[in-house]
Formats: structure tokens, sequence, C-alpha cells
């Protein structure tokens, strides 16, 4: 669990009691927390542009691709039924 601690003016540091909300002095998390906030950290953190752009083209070039295989798909079914509608 995060705590608040304030250093004293001997160096030593020294729990305050405050809420980490309104810690004036400096928090310290185990390393548990630490490793849980740095993995959060780079799951939001927004990605760079040439990975940005190989999915976006990726994406559509993948629905591009399925919308071009059903058509075909389509157009052998078509050919190869026996039902003239």
């Amino acid at each position: 669990m995060a705590d608040c601690y304030q250093i004293s003016p001997d160096g030593t540091l020294h729990a305050t009691g405050q809420a980490v909300e309104a810690c004036t002095g400096y928090v310290l998390l185990s390393g548990s927390e630490h490793a849980q906030n740095a993995f959060l950290q780079r799951l939001f953190e927004w990605p760079e542009a040439d990975v940005a752009s190989a999915w976006l083209v990726g994406a559509f070039g993948l629905v591009l691709g399925m919308n071009v295989l059903g058509s075909v798909v389509g157009s052998v079914v078509k050919m190869v039924s026996t039902d003239r509608h």
C-alpha cells in the first residue's frame, strides 16, 4: 500500500499519515504497486505513428481482402449453382 512520507531536517524519512491523494511529500510504493503502475502506463500510452498506421492499413486491408474473397466465392457459387432464377 502506498504511504505518504516527508523528509525531516536531519534527512530521515517519516510517515505523515496523510492520504496519498493529499500528500505534499513523497509517496512510496511497494514493488508490486510500482510494477502495476508501469504496466498500466504502457497499456494506455499512444502507439508510435508507424505502429498505428500499420494497424490501420492492416485492418483496412483485411476488410478489403475479405470483400474481394467473398465476391470471388459468390461468383464461383453462382456459376456452379444449378438453381437458375
